[in-house]
């Protein structure tokens, strides 16, 4: 009789543990999975919006609801340039025969001839060059009274082409530190948006054709060592993509 009793005591005792851990287990899990939901519904996705906004903002310039969009490009990508001064003479004039071959070379050739602007083919299509004082005052991102002229031409020209249109800001190397452009990355992406936004507004060109990049100082055409050569490097490229 005592030994049946210390058989029960013993199973008894061993059942216990066991539906202890399947219920600590339970809990556990039961645990995890609040955790998760109240990590998931704490996410404040109004707080990210302003966040995304405040940024683009202070990069740029474009106000809310605009259509254009801006770029940072890595200096490591691929260079196109050099393809460019490949294609030009020593004056940054373009190949005659790509000229000649390409679908808009009849339309640039009268705007080529506008001093301070170069008008070059590349594999990408067509590169319309404004060096920087026909459109903007050193060191400055607003354009200038002279430069609407420029660019009220080049609209309409475009107005007659389907292609996509990139806009670059490029600089030289000569460092700026002000309160609104803190180096020259801020500068050449708020030139090149101030061109893509006259496009739109006041050249009535669709803005989902339209893309704004900056490449501050990144892309020299010649090196930074002479004044003339700096001049050469702040510029602004339109580029007609009619190839990919």
């Amino acid at each position: 009789m005592n030994k049946k009793k210390m058989r029960l005591s013993r199973q008894s005792s061993n059942d216990g543990p066991g539906w202890l851990t399947t219920f600590n287990d339970l809990v556990t899990l039961l645990m995890v999975f609040f955790v998760l939901l109240f990590t998931m519904g704490s996410v404040n996705t109004q707080a990210l919006g302003e966040f995304k906004n405040a940024l683009q903002s202070g990069l740029g310039i474009l106000g809310a609801g605009s259509q254009a969009s801006i770029e940072i490009k890595d200096s490591r990508q691929d260079l196109d340039n050099e393809e460019i001064l490949q294609q030009a003479d020593g004056d940054g004039a373009p190949v005659d025969e790509q000229q000649e071959s390409h679908p808009i070379g009849d339309v640039l050739e009268a705007f080529a001839a506008e001093p301070g602007i170069n008008v070059s083919y590349s594999n990408q299509g067509a590169h319309i060059t404004f060096e920087d004082f026909l459109l903007f005052d050193f060191g400055k991102a607003e354009i200038n009274p002279g430069g609407f002229t420029f660019l009220d031409k080049l609209a309409a020209l475009i107005q007659k082409t389907p292609y996509p249109v990139r806009v670059e800001g490029h600089t030289d190397n000569v460092p700026i530190h002000t309160a609104r452009y803190p180096s020259n990355w801020e500068l050449s992406i708020a030139r090149a948006v101030n061109v893509v936004k006259y496009f739109a507004e006041a050249g009535k060109i669709n803005p989902q054709r339209l893309s704004a990049v900056g490449y501050g100082e990144t892309r020299p055409v010649v090196p930074n060592d002479t004044v003339r050569n700096r001049t050469k490097n702040r510029r602004v490229e339109i580029v007609l993509a009619t190839e990919g």
